[in-house]
């Protein structure tokens, strides 16, 4: 899915920045996808080195891409195979081009890169620009290369014709085994970075099994809390609940009043009660007394009756 997203937006790139069909198929074949280009790719490029304004249009993408640095470290390797593939079958201007420009190999001589696990991937691409640097310096050796490929190459082409076969035949049959290969790569194409490749996608499964066991220890671990905070608030409704209910049950206060005392006396009031009849709570063996009884008894009525003194005026 994510080579497809890739391999979508680099369509939509080619498409935006005007890239002809000789660029287009150069940055297909030196692509930051992890496997190497084709036989068929390479060919194609190869062979359109022969027409003057593709000629120019590959060599300004190649040069680019030997430019680029760090992470991008795939475009440089795949850029020094292609470049290498049109050195022995592509046109004599590819080998004139660059053994005028030969520091752009030389510099990569010196490339580094290490990847987030350590491994030195620049190692390739050093590797890879030194056979070229020399292959471009020794002109004896790179004529008689290029030789030796073009007579294989014709000797192919007339073995496929007498067998009923033609050249897009037999380059159908390099991408089958493109496909079919374990590796994923061209059987003609020598790909020191297979077993960085097979790490990669070890890797890669070891870190989503290890995201994924993160992830269900993180929602075990969201479960688990929002279970203990559903037991903390239920404990706290219980105990607030539990509260109320023995408030409700408390007794009531208790009355101020004496057992035998009359339910007409407030003892909080002020005495004598104004809207009740003046009662004498002295006779406590029979009902209460009237003021009129109680005065009569006490020997205060005579005093009570009798007129005091005139008051003399100064």
């Amino acid at each position: 899915m994510v080579n497809f997203g890739k391999a979508a937006l680099r369509v939509t790139k080619n498409y935006t920045k005007g890239y002809s069909d000789a660029q287009v198929k150069v940055r297909e074949a030196t692509s930051n996808d992890p496997w190497g280009p084709s036989g068929t790719q390479m060919n194609e490029i190869a062979q359109l080195t022969y027409n003057q304004n593709d000629f120019i249009e590959i060599m300004e993408m190649l040069d680019k891409r030997l430019n680029d640095k760090g992470k991008n470290w795939r475009h440089v390797f795949k850029s020094l195979t292609v470049l290498d593939y049109c050195l022995h079958q592509g046109s004599e201007n590819v080998v004139i081009y660059f053994r005028d420009n030969i520091y752009i190999i030389k510099t990569l001589k010196e490339f580094q890169y290490v990847d987030e696990y350590g491994k030195d991937q620049g190692a390739n691409v050093r590797q890879k620009a030194k056979d070229i640097t020399n292959l471009l310096m020794d002109e004896g050796r790179l004529r008689e290369e290029r030789r030796s490929r073009a007579h294989t190459r014709d000797t192919v082409v007339v073995r496929g014709t007498n067998d009923g076969l033609n050249r897009e035949a037999d380059q159908q049959n390099m991408v089958r085994r493109d496909r079919n290969s374990n590796d994923g790569l061209a059987e003609d194409w020598p790909n020191p970075d297979a077993d960085e490749i097979r790490h990669a996608i070890e890797e890669r499964k070891r870190s989503l099994a290890q995201e994924m066991a993160t992830m269900e220890e993180q929602e075990l671990q969201a479960v688990l809390k929002a279970s203990e905070e559903e037991l903390k608030r239920r404990k706290g409704n219980y105990g607030s609940n539990a509260s109320a209910l023995f408030d409700d049950a408390a007794p009531p206060r208790s009355s101020n009043l004496t057992p035998g005392a009359s339910p007409l006396i407030n003892p909080t009031s002020s005495w004598p009660i104004p809207d009740a009849p003046r009662r004498f709570p002295m006779n406590l063996a029979g009902p209460p007394m009237q003021e009129s009884e109680y005065l009569a008894k006490s020997g205060r009525a005579a005093a009570t009756a009798q007129p005091g003194p005139p008051i003399r005026e100064r």
